[in-house]
This record gives C-alpha cells, sequence and structure tokens, in this order.
C-alpha cells in the first residue's frame, strides 16, 4: 500500500490569494476577427472566413485568376506559427494562384486542403512556393477550384465541434463523470473528464488545447486517454487503481476565433500559471487544485498536450525531486524501447523560469509535470500510435510504483 503524503504544496496555497472573478469582469482584450464574405461578382469567386476556426483577414484580387490573403495575428509579439483557415467558392471549375501576406513575421504552412471539409489532403508540392525572406518573396499557392466549394487550412483542423464531439462520446462511458468546471471568457463551456471505476486517491491530470492552432496536441491528447478509457486489462486495472482528470480545451475562445497563440484576453494561456489572469487558467488551476486539497489526494502525473515544429518532451531535470521518482526517465525509456525508430527530443530546462502550465504543476503538486509536444506535420496515424503507446506505458509504470509501495 502506498504511503499517501499529502499534495498541497506552496503553489496550492495560490488558490485562496485571488478574489472571486465574474464572467462580466473580463472583456476582450484583442480585437476580434469581422466574419466576412468577400466577393468577386466578375470573376463569379468569393472567399470567406464565416466558419468556426477561420482565420482571413483580408482578401484583394490583383489580376484575372490572381488573389491576395492577408493573414494578422489577434496580437502582437506572438508565437511565429501562423494560422489560417478560409473557404473559396466559385461558380466554374478553374485554377487561381493565391499569395499569403502575413502582418506579423511567420512561416507559412503548406495548405491542406478539402472539397467536403471532412477529407483532407496536402496541396502538391509543385503547387506550393513557399516565401522567401532572401529574396522578398510571398508564398503562392496554385488552387484548383469550383465549382463546390474548397476549403483551405494551414493544418488539417480539429474544432470545437470535432473535439465536443469526442467528449460527448467519452461521457457515455459508465466510468466517466462529466463536469463543466468554469466558463470561457465568451461563456463557452470548460469541460472535464474524470475516468475512473474505483475511490482511488491517486489521480493523474492530463490537459489540452491551450493554443489554439495546436491540432496535433489534440489528437495525442485524444488517443493518450481513448488507450486510458479502452476495454484492454492493463486500462482496466489502471482505471481501478488512479483516476485521469482530462481537460481537453482549456482556450475554446482561441479555438473558435481562429487565434494563433492567445485567450481572448490577449495573454498566451501557457505563460500565465503564476499570474492567472484568464478565466480559463484560473478555472484549471481551481479545479485541480481542488482535487489534489481532497482528504488523501496524491497526483502522479500533470501532461499537457501541444505541437510544435518537432516532436519533444519539456520536463523538469531528473535532478529534481518529483513523485513517483524517477518516472520521466522511466517513462521516456519505455516510449523508446517500445518505439525504436521514432525519433523524439527531451528537453529538460525549457521554460524553466517560465509560469507554465508544467512547472506549476511540478510546484504545485510535486509530481513531473510534462508538456508533450507532436510536430505539427507528424501525420495523425502516426501521433495516434504513438500517444497510445505511451499511455500504456504510463499505466504500466504507474501501476507497477503503486504495487512496490
Amino acid at each position: 500500500m502506498v504511503k499517501v503524503i499529502p499534495a498541497i504544496k506552496i503553489g496550492l496555497l495560490l488558490l485562496f490569494c485571488f478574489p472571486s472573478i465574474s464572467q462580466a469582469d473580463f472583456k476582450p482584450k484583442v480585437p476580434l476577427q469581422p466574419k466576412h464574405t468577400w466577393n468577386f461578382e466578375g470573376a463569379g469567386v468569393s472567399f470567406s472566413n464565416e466558419f468556426s476556426g477561420a482565420r482571413l483577414n483580408d482578401v484583394v484580387q490583383l489580376g484575372k485568376n490572381l488573389y491576395s490573403v492577408t493573414i494578422v495575428p489577434e496580437n502582437s509579439p506572438i508565437n511565429r506559427s501562423p494560422w489560417y483557415a478560409f473557404k473559396i467558392l466559385s461558380r466554374e471549375k478553374e485554377t487561381i494562384t493565391v499569395q499569403f501576406r502575413l502582418s506579423y513575421p511567420g512561416i507559412v504552412a503548406r495548405p491542406k486542403l478539402s472539397l467536403d471539409g471532412k477529407s483532407w489532403f496536402v496541396l502538391e508540392k509543385e503547387k506550393w512556393k513557399p516565401a522567401n525572406a532572401e529574396k522578398n518573396t510571398i508564398a503562392e499557392a496554385t488552387l484548383d477550384i469550383g465549382p463546390g466549394p474548397l476549403w483551405i487550412f494551414a493544418h488539417q483542423p480539429v474544432g470545437l465541434k470535432e473535439l465536443n464531439e469526442w467528449m460527448d462520446s467519452k461521457a457515455k462511458k459508465p466510468f466517466v463523470k462529466e463536469s463543466v468546471i468554469g466558463k470561457s471568457q465568451e461563456s463557452r463551456h470548460i469541460r472535464q473528464l474524470q475516468i475512473g471505476s474505483g475511490n482511488s486517491p491517486n489521480y493523474v491530470f492530463v490537459i489540452g488545447r491551450q493554443h489554439p492552432p495546436e491540432v496535433t496536441g489534440s489528437i495525442g491528447l485524444m488517443a493518450f486517454v481513448n488507450a486510458i478509457s479502452s476495454d484492454s486489462e492493463i486500462a482496466r486495472q489502471f482505471r481501478t487503481d488512479f483516476k485521469t482528470v482530462v481537460i481537453p480545451v482549456v482556450n475554446p475562445d482561441g479555438v473558435e476565433h481562429g487565434h494563433w497563440r492567445s485567450t481572448l484576453g490577449g495573454v498566451d494561456a501557457n505563460r500565465d500559471y503564476g499570474p492567472f489572469t484568464q478565466l480559463e487558467t484560473r478555472n484549471v488551476r481551481d479545479s485541480l487544485g481542488n482535487i489534489a486539497r481532497q482528504p488523501n489526494a496524491r497526483v502522479w502525473l500533470f501532461l499537457d498536450f501541444h505541437s510544435t515544429n518537432e516532436d519533444v518532451f519539456y520536463t523538469q531535470p531528473d535532478s529534481e525531486r518529483t513523485f513517483p521518482p524517477g518516472f520521466t526517465s522511466q517513462w521516456l525509456k519505455g516510449i523508446h524501447d517500445r518505439f525504436p525508430n521514432y525519433s523524439f527530443k527531451r528537453e529538460s530546462n525549457h521554460n524553466e523560469n517560465l509560469p507554465t502550465s508544467k512547472a506549476w504543476a511540478f510546484k504545485s503538486f510535486g509530481c513531473a509535470g510534462i508538456t508533450y509536444e507532436f510536430g505539427y506535420s507528424t501525420p495523425f496515424e502516426k501521433v495516434e500510435e504513438i500517444a497510445s503507446g505511451a499511455a500504456e506505458e504510463m499505466m504500466k509504470i504507474l501501476i507497477n510504483h503503486l504495487k512496490s509501495n
């Protein structure tokens, strides 16, 4: 039987340092992107951002089959990972060229396309000219449009609709409890799932989608949680021994409005775990903190799923004392042994002095706080395979730790 140690540390005392904040106390601090359809009647072509997750700020026709789109982030300075998403409609089938102009520096990803908003494919390499800063060139895409709509996205989308449908499916399971831990600044529900079939005081915390464009992070989170909620023998044992608390979408307003990085308050959510200026991060802090303060509660692991340019784990150094001891190095070794051809990095001192969720979790709960980043371009199928396997390795290690204490 494991010896239970109270999880309240200095970080949790911050829970009592903030007054209650109502929805009305928060006002948008970034200009909302106007929803609009640009109609070019003479050409029979229109561009639109009138859907969830869109990002398109202006369109100009430069020639018979040449258009320029402008993408503006919600604020600046900002992470240089531009998000764009828009739809083109045409009366007739034709080929056009679209130039991508950014109001803030960044690398424009080669577009992902869809004819139905469901099935996606990457624009052919020969139809894409990336921007070259040295030669002062602008990214250009050659697109075959019409007569139906064509969706153009920086990355294949996983939006609020898909995430809510996935949460709905999980919430139907008999061992899952769903709750709403609060609302975003635009009054969207921030949903939480608690997965477990017993009365165990042992917890794993999982959060995601703090940064709106990071869709592979959401794919990883869903696959990870799917493994925990599966019918496998190890998953059933894990659900008896541990409860997994999941907050899949911390920043729903940012996802809805196609933000590059921020909340509606113009704040990077993953730099707010200390100031706690945003409703969204306060909701996370209060919900997870309340769970950790329950009698005999013990937090064993905190994971925050993201996307970046490569597959990487941001962790504490092994010299830092965490509970259970040595978990991070043991887990990453297990993932490597299971997938010897899977290339990933570990950075143990990345942003260690910034108020990130992983730093807050480590200081507050004494467990390993890990940011799990998947590459923007890592195929969804690969993300699902790796994340599912990583979940199984995590379950094995934590179950063994519990048995040995």
